[in-house]
């Protein structure tokens, strides 16, 4: 967790709100999937409202300065024991540290795996794919990078992976195929990277992604924005420093909201717009919200003083929120009251900061991608974004997505993940397209032919 400094709340508090919030992993522990072992990123942009919501209504929005990053990274020492039948290859180069595991009986495929966020501490780690025994026992070699450096930083990251190709080349020799899998974070490097480098990799894969890109930074915005509007604190405006604002938070916001399984009535209006801004009405949301609420919380009151091109990278100036008007407010009303953000356009201009620009979604990779239904830290709702974005380039043939039905942030079982991995494979090698989900329908009943084991819990295909 980054330690909160002392210095005095401005507009672009909101946005290293928005960066950090990433810094921690949500994972819901479940006896049946393996969370996230490292910290990772969080969750969607202009928070995608339902068609029906209301005209955003006119404000000045704030614009955001950036903050520069004064850290010092270092590597840490790479080395590792490679698996029973296998050899581990180590170093460091221009992206920072390597690690390499090649099976005795290479089939020559090579996996290259990107991590999720980590905060941004100085040093530098890399981590292991994570069906590291079964791409060994299958044959397949893979190869990880620590970054250049930590921080929310998609682009330096995907840039640091593709240069590890030529790390790969000349240690083993030119791989027969290339895929890319990217966990939290790293599904933005690899949505991002599927554009920047359409000609690296022969298949991508992403769980629990960012893959709409600086959607995560909008949504944790709006996080923050709604529980601001709706117990009528006035964080926009407070003028003290990161400690006022964090008991602020703790004295006044949460406990206006309530607790996640008594809310107030102004938490039961939180709650109702962010499930809509998140994908509606799904298997395990509740207890997704539940395993997030305090928790999202605690990252606001500790996130002050992020810095970055990203803390000017996120806004809601033209997010269209929506709410069932039974609960007292309009979505006219919510709308025309809620605290405005717009982005430092520097900061999210193609040619400047192409990872924080809008995707094109021309992609030339087949990509496949789980998600769950149930994750508030990094919520299903960015798929549904990213189908759009992808559709309407024209390449909604090469995106494959699946549903899996559990809370939790990167909350997979190992036969989920092999499943995915396995079916993308039979796509590249025999073009025999795997099926998925239509995300962009109702969730409700989204993920049953996926999630394995169907959690004993699991409510079926209707979801008050």
């Amino acid at each position: 967790m980054v330690e909160a400094k002392r210095r005095r709340w401005h507009a672009s508090a909101w946005c290293a709100l928005a960066l950090l919030a990433l810094a921690t992993a949500a994972c819901d522990g479940s006896s049946t999937a393996t969370p996230l072992t490292e910290t990772a990123p969080a969750a969607t942009a202009s928070a995608p409202a339902s068609p029906a919501a209301s005209p955003v209504a006119t404000q000045t929005p704030r614009t955001l300065p950036v903050t520069p990053v004064n850290i010092a990274y270092h590597v840490a020492d790479p080395r590792f024991d490679a698996l029973p039948g296998a050899t581990a290859i180590y170093g460091q180069y221009e992206g920072g540290g390597y690690q390499i595991e090649v099976p005795d009986d290479w089939n020559g495929d090579v996996v290259y795996f990107a991590h999720g966020f980590r905060g941004n501490p100085p040093e530098l780690t890399v981590t292991f794919p994570p069906i590291r025994e079964h791409l060994i026992r299958g044959g397949y070699a893979w190869a990880a990078s620590s970054y250049s450096k930590n921080g929310y930083e998609p682009g330096a990251a995907a840039a640091d992976t593709h240069a590890l190709r030529a790390v790969v080349e000349r240690e083993i020799g030119a791989p027969r195929r290339s895929y890319i899998w990217g966990q939290s974070m790293g599904g933005h490097v690899v949505t991002f990277s599927l554009e920047q480098y359409p000609d690296a990799y022969d298949g991508a894969i992403t769980e629990c992604g960012v893959v709409s890109g600086h959607e995560i930074l909008d949504y944790f915005l709006s996080w923050g924005a709604l529980s601001s509007y709706f117990t009528g604190a006035d964080l926009y405006t407070l003028t003290t420093d990161a400690g006022a604002f964090g008991s602020m938070l703790m004295e006044r916001v949460v406990p206006a909201l309530g607790t996640r399984d008594e809310p107030t009535l102004a938490g039961r209006r939180f709650a109702d717009v962010i499930q809509r801004m998140t994908g509606g009405p799904r298997p395990f949301f509740r207890e997704g919200l539940a395993a997030n609420f305090n928790f999202n919380f605690v990252i606001l009151v500790n996130a002050v003083g992020a810095a970055g091109p990203a803390n000017a990278a996120s806004q809601n100036a033209t997010t269209s929120y929506d709410i069932d008007p039974a609960l007292g407010v309009t979505p006219a009303e919510l709308n025309a009251g809620i605290g405005r953000v717009m982005a430092n356009p520097v900061f999210r201009d193609p040619a400047r900061y192409p990872e924080f620009a809008p995707l094109t979604g021309r992609i030339e990779t087949p990509l496949l991608t789980l998600h769950n239904t149930g994750d508030l830290f990094v919520p299903i709702s960015l798929e549904q974004s990213y189908r759009r974005t992808v559709e309407a380039a024209g390449a909604g043939d090469l995106l494959v997505q699946r549903a899996i039905r559990r809370a939790g942030h990167c909350m997979f079982s190992e036969s989920e993940r092999i499943r995915a991995f396995e079916d993308l494979v039979a796509w590249v090698e025999r073009g025999s397209r795997p099926a998925g989900d239509d995300l962009g329908a109702s969730l409700q009943d989204a993920g049953r032919t996926w999630t394995n084991p169907i959690e004993p819990d699991d409510p079926g295909g209707v979801v008050p």
